[in-house]
């Protein structure tokens, strides 16, 4: 797979030493809060340690890379087209900046930047994807910073700490996507 790289970021394969970072963070209910079910604590080091090793393998019909430090290739989160319909020529992604201290810097947008180049110039896709929490503002502002339109809700398609909470869908089109230089 190839190594996407930005000016500040840069989206590399997973790798075994990822490890103990995706620890850091997969049962920080702050981390977690808005992430798919998949990642409701408690995660166990064999959770970790199987969805690293799926992470790793290579598929056609998935793209999942660590978002790093362009310069270091220190592990900031994760970006991952988790699914890509070949016919319909889209794919569905999910991302996380797994530390308070990475988060509102402008890191994800530019990894969803590179992705979405990555996504248009190199696979042929038409469009991406993702799921976002209507409550999590900083996620929405980020998407849309990278060019992404919020197309619906879902209205109570989601349920943590005791309350249903809607979902957006928003998208990015290849006739919208800006490149950026």
């Amino acid at each position: 797979m190839p190594r996407l790289i930005g000016q500040r970021v840069m989206l590399r394969e997973y790798q075994s030493d990822d490890f103990a970072s995706i620890r850091q963070w997969v049962n920080d209910a702050s981390v977690t809060h808005y992430l798919s079910t998949r990642f409701w604590a408690p995660q166990t080091t064999v959770d970790t340690q199987e969805f690293l090793s799926r992470m790793m393998q290579s598929s056609h019909n998935a793209y999942n890379f660590v978002i790093a430090d362009a310069k270091d290739g220190r592990y900031i989160g994760q970006l991952d087209m988790f699914r890509v319909d070949w016919r319909l020529r889209q794919g569905e992604i999910g991302m996380v900046i797994a530390s308070a201290e990475d988060r509102g810097k402008g890191l994800g947008t530019e990894a969803l930047q590179l992705l979405a180049r990555f996504a248009f110039e190199t696979l042929g896709l038409e469009r991406i994807e993702l799921e976002v929490h209507m409550q999590n503002a900083t996620a929405i502002r980020c998407y849309e910073k990278a060019g992404f339109v919020l197309e619906g809700i879902k209205r109570h398609a989601y349920y943590n700490d005791g309350a249903f909470s809607d979902l957006g869908m928003m998208s990015l089109l290849r006739q919208d996507w800006q490149p950026v230089a």
